[in-house]
């Protein structure tokens, strides 16, 4: 009777470990649900961030724009008055449009 009881002991040991196994389980994968839902929002904002820096990387720059657009002009205007494109004011005025440009 006492061994039958021991035998009863041990596996209710033995129950009592793989069930409180298994109820550890659930907190750990709740929380590791938890770390993955977060873990996907942060990697959702950085793509979010990222594709909001390729957008601005790609906008044009209007004064950049007026800036040459009106070089250009000047230089165009110099060369339909009949001054070559190797003439010094026009090679002298060309290096510092496009220098003062960058």
């Amino acid at each position: 009777m006492k061994a039958q009881k021991t035998e009863n002991n041990r596996e209710k040991d033995h129950q009592n470990r793989r069930n409180s196994r298994h109820s550890n389980r659930r907190p750990q994968a709740k929380d590791q649900d938890r770390i993955n839902e977060m873990l996907k929002f942060c990697l959702q904002k950085i793509l979010e961030l990222q594709q909001e820096i390729e957008t601005e990387d790609n906008r044009p720059d209007p004064e950049a724009e007026g800036y040459t657009a009106c070089a250009m002009e000047t230089l165009r205007f110099l060369s339909s008055q009949g001054l070559p494109p190797n003439h010094p004011m026009i090679r002298a005025l060309s290096d510092r449009l496009l220098r003062k440009r960058d």
